[in-house]
């Protein structure tokens, strides 16, 4: 793989971000929200912690995460630029790498609000920053996984819609696994509680970093990321 075809397909489809207004729409809906929260959680608790904002703004991103991952490669289908990747000397893994990192990047923009109020805290508290880091990084591979899985559905289909719900739906399935594990017994009900994303989040919000929890995400980003590939040579062959 080369890194700089790698870049050089990032590099593009950052900017559909920041030239759609879509993308300025999220950016603001994700900083209107998190601020909401933000204020009202310090108002009410008067605590120095990140834990409730991350537990509400995750299921922001639930929903965020549809809209600004169905264009990833089914725009491509849909303006016909797909045919000119997928004939061109890019291999599938520097294509769907390049959109993925793209997508990783729009985050961190989106993350750097949260900042500000970590700044906040600072100034005017005493934080535990080991417990914040925990917060910061259960909410970074949960929102990798998303993005993994929202670009996989994009491959899926030339139709936006049809990748937004596709991506919605398996983001809904993984949230609520945990809750249909409470009502099977068995080794079904503990393969669907080992399934469940917020089953491994819920640490990560305690404070506590677990490298099983940390392999479970990593896991997941690249099984979706390798099906989008298999899905990007089955439709070159």
């Amino acid at each position: 793989m080369n890194a700089n075809k790698i870049w050089a397909i990032a590099r593009k489809d950052i900017g559909h971000y920041f030239a759609s207004p879509l993308g300025y729409v999220v950016l603001a809906v994700f900083f209107l929200v998190t601020g909401f929260f933000f204020s009202l959680i310090v108002e009410q608790t008067r605590s120095a912690s990140m834990i409730p904002v991350f537990q509400n703004t995750i299921i922001v991103l639930l929903f965020i995460t549809p809209m600004i991952t169905m264009r990833l490669w089914s725009e491509e289908e849909k303006s016909g630029t797909a045919e000119l990747l997928r004939t061109s000397p890019l291999t599938a893994w520097e294509i769907i790498l390049g959109k993925y990192l793209a997508v990783c990047f729009f985050f961190l923009v989106m993350l750097g609000a949260t900042f500000v109020y970590l700044l906040i805290m600072m100034l005017a508290g005493n934080p535990d920053m080991g417990p914040v880091l925990a917060n910061y990084m259960g909410y970074s591979l949960s929102a990798m996984v998303f993005f993994s899985i929202g670009l996989f559905a994009s491959t899926l289909s030339e139709n936006q819609i049809v990748s937004a719900v596709l991506t919605y739906g398996a983001l809904l399935i993984l949230w609520v696994m945990g809750a249909a594990a409470s009502s099977v017994q068995g080794p079904l009900g503990e393969v669907f509680k080992y399934l469940s994303l917020f089953e491994h989040l819920e640490d990560f919000f305690k404070g506590v970093v677990d490298l099983s929890h940390v392999f479970y995400f990593a896991s997941l980003i690249f099984l979706s990321l390798f099906f989008s590939v298999k899905v990007l040579e089955s439709k070159r062959s």
